[in-house]
């Protein structure tokens, strides 16, 4: 099935589609179709993530059938990963950013079953002060009003399907289509070494984005956009025959 000039993109915890904004406008621009949806909890959206695997295979059930592109951020590209471990022949391209393949260690899990709880006892207040303290304040001003969206279920939902994820180092060894892992430099979440990992595995290519924290997207809209779409572009011309399999980007030539 030739692929279609598609793009999904999957945002972060704890924001929504209005995240993509920057990279929605300049892939529509290049005459891309995008779908960004806010998954359950977020934007507006009713209800919480029981897991990723469900939520995976919930989106594949409502994706156009053709090949299309995959860009995942934090959340999104651990949701991201299940999707290419369920479905690879969905998708003629990945772009992971500012994520990592590993599952949490314990400590981690613990943290995350916490904050669950706290969302659910005290609501989200905490989280936009976190933002405040985490983010630099241009980044924090676009994104508190998309903290500030996430329902207390949606959050508590979020934080247990991430605490249960899977590893998906294996689905990355030899995943049959070209990878490009994008990241922060000063992302200390998901650090570049977790991103370098990821596309060594996958025979792909990686680039860190200078100055830029966790959400590089937003830190660095015009640097993460302009790795992005050449990339796609380029993924897209090899998958539909217009250019040789040995050009598809983020695989050894």
């Amino acid at each position: 099935m030739p692929p279609a000039r598609t793009a999904l993109l999957l945002h972060a915890y704890p924001l929504c589609a209005a995240m993509w904004d920057e990279q929605r406008r300049a892939l529509e621009a290049a005459g891309w179709t995008v779908l960004a949806p806010d998954l359950p909890g977020f934007g507006g959206q009713p209800g919480a993530l029981a897991s990723l695997p469900g939520a995976a295979a919930d989106l594949l059930a409502a994706l156009p059938p053709d090949p299309l592109a995959l860009v995942g951020l934090s959340m999104g590209g651990y949701l991201g990963l299940e999707l290419l471990a369920q479905a690879p022949e969905r998708f003629f391209a990945a772009v992971l950013a500012d994520t990592t393949a590993r599952a949490d260690p314990p400590e981690k899990v613990q943290a995350r079953h916490e904050q669950a709880r706290r969302a659910l006892a005290e609501g989200t207040d905490f989280l936009v002060d976190a933002a405040r303290e985490e983010h630099r304040p241009p980044t924090f001003e676009r994104i508190r009003p998309m903290v500030e969206m996430a329902t207390p279920a949606g959050v508590a939902g979020a934080l247990r399907a991430m605490a249960a994820r899977q590893e998906h180092r294996e689905t990355l060894r030899g995943l049959p289509l070209p990878v490009l892992t994008l990241v922060g430099a000063k992302d200390t979440l998901t650090p570049p070494e977790r991103a370098q990992e990821m596309a060594e595995l996958a025979g792909g290519r990686c680039e860190v984005l200078p100055g830029a924290a966790h959400l590089s997207n937003l830190d660095a809209p015009g640097d993460f956009t302009a790795a992005l779409l050449p990339f796609l572009e380029a993924a897209f011309s090899a998958a539909s025959g217009t250019a040789p399999d040995s050009a598809a980007p983020g695989r050894p030539s």
